[in-house]
């Protein structure tokens, strides 16, 4: 059963075409999809509502259209009634498009430019000024790590390193080598690891029993072998490094900024204006409001 208004074959098979087409831009004349009384539906309206990066599927377009229908048959019936003209209705538009207007100073003047690059600098000074905020709350490990799929590459990687080859010289080397790359899995270079997120679980136990700054012998797991390098073990109690803690930092810089760059747009503003507050107080039991005599 085709519903009202829609297009018949004719019109679907150009929607698949358009799919098929994908980030081509929308050709003139505009191609109706839909339509109810006066009131139509393009098939490029459709389509502008979606990630045209991802392409737009034939489904997509016939339940937008469906949505479509829905919404304007409501819409007119509401019109129709004359719901689009009521106070209260006038009244909550006018309240979103302040809202909306405010919003869009708000981006252009604070959020925008407080939203900026913190300097380098910047952040390790407040990391200095605050580091007793920066305590850690569970153990974090700083480490590397190099997954293979056997356990003669493994060991290999390992006893190189063991040897005296620097974990950085001995990780190149590996990954330029065709041949012995070909047994990695995954790895991962001086990353910041908890229990929570170091898997497989019995990990966190050889992080705990290898020395520092020593490849851990191959762990055995249910992805491969793991060799494990901890660079450093921060207990609990104990200052955070700054790198674990930089994006914290870079957060509160720009929360603080937007603070400081908002409190001055207010100041700017209140010497445009004439502000007066005329309520004198506000009883503590009632809702009304005593205007100052």
């Amino acid at each position: 059963m085709r519903l009202p208004g829609l297009l018949p074959l004719s019109a679907t098979l150009l929607i698949t075409g358009f799919v098929l087409l994908g980030c081509q831009k929308p050709q003139q004349p505009r191609t109706p999809v839909a339509r109810i009384d006066n009131t139509t539906l393009t098939l490029e309206e459709v389509v502008a509502r979606f990630d045209s990066a991802r392409g737009v599927s034939q489904a997509q377009v016939h339940e937008y259209i469906q949505r479509w229908l829905t919404n304007e048959l409501l819409y007119q019936e509401a019109v129709r009634r004359g719901l689009d003209k009521t106070e209260e209705l006038e009244s909550r538009m006018a309240e979103i498009r302040r809202q909306l207007a405010i919003n869009a100073l708000l981006d252009q003047e604070v959020y925008t430019l407080a939203s900026q690059e913190k300097p380098e600098e910047q952040v390790k000074r407040y990391y200095e000024d605050n580091k007793s905020e920066f305590i850690h709350s569970h153990d974090v490990a700083l480490m590397s790590f190099v997954l293979f799929g056997e356990r003669d590459p493994a060991n290999a990687f390992r006893t190189r390193i063991a040897r005296g080859t620097p974990w950085s010289q001995a990780l190149s080397e590996l990954i330029s080598d065709p041949t012995a790359v070909s047994h990695v899995i995954t790895r991962a270079d001086s990353a910041y690891h908890t229990e929570r997120s170091l898997l497989p679980e019995e990990l966190w136990k050889v992080v705990h029993a290898t020395a520092r700054r020593e490849p851990s012998f191959p762990v055995r797991t249910s992805d491969g072998y793991y060799v494990l390098f901890v660079w450093k073990l921060s207990r609990r109690g104990e200052i955070a490094d700054l790198p674990y803690v930089t994006e914290e930092i870079r957060s509160r810089l720009t929360i603080a900024g937007r603070r400081q760059v908002m409190d001055q747009l207010l100041e700017n503003l209140r010497s445009k204006h004439v502000v007066q507050i005329l309520v004198s107080s506000v009883p503590q039991d009632s809702i009304s409001l005593r205007p100052q005599e």
